[in-house]
């Protein structure tokens, strides 16, 4: 398995992509695994946050161009397999858990947008991102557009594409594609210690708020039922746990019920 996952303390996952001699650049099997893998872990309750990361200092350098050949090789082929990468990765988009993305060497390409699904972005100083895919004729089509246009807007999406450049990880940050950039020698316990953060409150609160902020992104107007929604919380086991632990000044145990 090139996409392994592992599950640590406190209901913190780690989806680590496993092929470091490419630079854990993607093949189609791979997509399928890490489509699987994120559906896996959003099934399952006890999970408060997955961390991405990529094994042998590389994030991930994108889609195997080794493949295009087989996957990609006319407009109707390549419809197939964007239809089938894109469905994989918005897996990931739409997952109920909060997400962190440890970024350290490449993240370009299909890496990138990646990256760019995740709810926290924490890059290493030496990271390097871009997607310079105008350098071999190819476009991105309007679902990944969408994405990255939400996150960093049409003038640093245009900016990105148009130069094709790979650039540096305070770059990346400028353009809003990164939450902070630290050390390369801190990434991952950084990584790890907002994950641990992100674990330790409560879980239902969590999902409810990335449910919320995807829904204001939309164009519709919110209905009275989603109006009344976020005074659910207030009939949690959580919040009763929460707010006992407050006024005694401890530090909450939630139970995500």
């Amino acid at each position: 398995m090139t996409i392994r996952t592992e599950r640590g303390e406190h209901g913190i996952a780690t989806v680590l992509f496993d092929r470091p001699a490419k630079r854990n650049a993607f093949t189609l099997d791979m997509y399928r695994q890490f489509g699987a893998a994120i559906d896996a872990l959003d099934a399952d309750d006890a999970v408060r946050c997955i961390v991405l990361r990529g094994a042998g200092g590389a994030f991930c350098a994108g889609s195997d161009i080794g493949g295009f050949g087989e996957d990609r090789s006319g407009a109707a082929q390549a419809r197939e397999y964007a239809d089938l990468t894109l469905d994989m990765t918005d897996r990931l988009k739409l997952t109920r858990h909060p997400t962190v993305a440890c970024i350290e060497g490449p993240c370009v390409g299909g890496g990138l947008e990646i990256a760019a699904l995740c709810d926290v972005r924490i890059a290493a100083r030496s990271a390097r991102f871009g997607i310079p895919v105008n350098r071999i004729g190819l476009t991105l089509d309007y679902r990944e557009l969408a994405d990255l246009v939400a996150l960093v807007g049409a003038a640093s999406t245009l900016e990105i594409l148009l130069e094709g450049a790979v650039f540096d990880a305070d770059d990346a940050l400028r353009k809003g594609l990164l939450t902070r950039v630290v050390d390369d020698a801190d990434v991952v316990a950084h990584a790890y210690q907002c994950a641990a953060r992100i674990a330790t409150a409560a879980p239902l609160v969590n999902r409810w708020h990335k449910k919320f902020v995807r829904r204001l992104a939309g164009k519709q107007e919110l209905d009275e039922q989603e109006r009344l929604e976020p005074y659910a919380c207030f009939d949690t086991e959580d919040y009763r746990i929460g707010k006992a632990a407050f006024l005694r000044k401890e530090k909450p145990a939630f139970v995500g019920r």
